[in-house]
Parts: structure tokens; sequence; C-alpha cells
């Protein structure tokens, strides 16, 4: 048997790149679905947003957090 070590088959910098890509979606998006649930929209519209952020990660709760604002500085 030889001595040699294995390469894995997928780098560790792919690894840790999408353990962090991972991390920033759980994250986001349960701060997005904590500021939709606590918000002054409509239920339809809370439900909408609540989907649309779970669906498209990143994105989704970016975006979210983009109107969410904009709303407010409207006001």
């Amino acid at each position: 048997m030889d001595n040699e070590v294995s390469q894995p088959m997928v780098p560790i910098g792919y690894d840790i790149a999408w353990s962090v890509f991972m991390i920033l979606w759980i994250v986001l998006t349960a701060a997005a679905l904590v500021s939709i649930v606590r918000s002054d929209a409509d239920p339809i519209a809370k439900i909408g947003w609540s989907a649309f952020a779970v669906i498209l990660p990143i994105v989704g709760p970016a975006a979210w957090f983009f109107a969410s604002r904009r709303r407010q500085n409207a006001l």
C-alpha cells in the first residue's frame, strides 16, 4: 500500500466558498423572514415576499431589504 495522500474530489477552496455562501444565505433569509413578519404589509404581500426570499437565495432577501428601506424613506 502506498503512503501517498489522496487528493479530494473538490478542492478545499470550493468547499469553503460553498460553506460561506450557504451560511450567508441562511442568515440573510432568516433576517428577511423576521423583517417580513414584523412589517406592516398586508398578509398576501408577506406571503409573496416570504416565498420570494426563500426561493431566490441572496437576491430575494436583498430585494426585500432594498424595497423595505425605500418604502420607509418615502414615508
